[in-house]
């Protein structure tokens, strides 16, 4: 009798699956529930409808559907189910997290994030969450180290390098409005170093050294921009300011861009003008 209710459980549980993938989410809760009641004593059963609540966004469901599974399973670190819901543990709160964060719930975002690194430190996704929150609440500082420990984590990812080039690049605009264009010019150079295919970041650090009388650097790095996209605002309005009596194709032509052009090449940016 009991091996044809497990199986008949598990069957059902099967179903479950089947019609999550489905995104049939109230069916699939149904097929799971009665695997639970055909079958209480399966531990698997009660992740697998944890698994459902997250997917319906019903977290607080979820997470203690996995501190049931913790229960059953003696919290026994060697068990099979014990990794699984571990991880079931970070989904739950990072994407409640998400949800927090969208809705202005900064700090419960950040607390639900701290809790999923305890289970996942290796998570690149978890700490570029956690920095946009940081960022979020004005704590670039933190938001900073969030991104640069992702980044870390995954080398290559443009996502990552964009957050950490537009935290410097709005400290550099914090910078010029206060006048102070020698920080300004830091900030804008340590974003540039970080994503050098961004225009703005050039048209921005040639405004700043032209206030500090760099006139060449402010000429290289417009140039810069105009080669990287020469629809970014500012690129051409400059122009006459800083190549007087000079037309953009004399400007295009000279010995100047050649040498901003090879650099920007060496550096793997891709240009619009070539």
């Amino acid at each position: 009798m009991m091996s044809a209710l497990e199986e008949t459980a598990k069957q059902s549980r099967d179903n479950c699956v089947h019609m999550s993938i489905k995104e049939r989410l109230n069916d699939a809760l149904a097929s799971i529930n009665l695997s639970i009641q055909l079958y209480p004593i399966e531990a698997e059963f009660y992740l697998q409808r944890s698994i459902i609540y997250r997917k319906m966004k019903k977290f607080q469901l979820a997470i203690d559907e996995c501190l049931l599974v913790f229960d059953k399973i003696g919290h026994n670190q060697e068990h099979k189910l014990y990794e699984q819901v571990q991880k079931q543990f970070v989904l739950i709160y990072n994407e409640c997290s998400l949800k927090c964060l969208q809705t202005g719930y900064y700090d419960d975002a950040i607390e639900l994030l701290n809790r999923a690194l305890n289970y996942e430190k290796q998570s690149a996704e978890l700490y570029i969450n956690r920095g946009d929150c940081f960022f979020a609440k004005g704590k670039i500082t933190f938001a900073l180290q969030d991104y640069e420990q992702a980044l870390e984590l995954t080398p290559n990812n443009k996502e990552i390098k964009l957050r950490i080039s537009e935290v410097f690049f709005n400290n550099a605009e914090q910078h010029y409005k206060e006048k102070r264009y020698k920080d300004s010019c830091t900030e804008l150079t340590r974003a540039i170093d970080v994503n050098p295919s961004i225009a703005k970041y050039y048209v921005s650090r040639s405004r700043v050294k032209y206030l500090t009388e760099d006139i060449v650097g402010a000429q290289e790095d417009i140039v810069a921009a105009i080669l990287i996209n020469p629809l970014e605002d500012g690129c051409i309005d400059v122009l006459p300011r800083l190549f007087v009596d000079t037309t953009l194709a004399e400007v295009l032509n000279s010995s100047l861009t050649k040498y901003v052009k090879e650099h920007l090449l060496k550096r793997g940016v891709q240009l619009t003008i070539s």
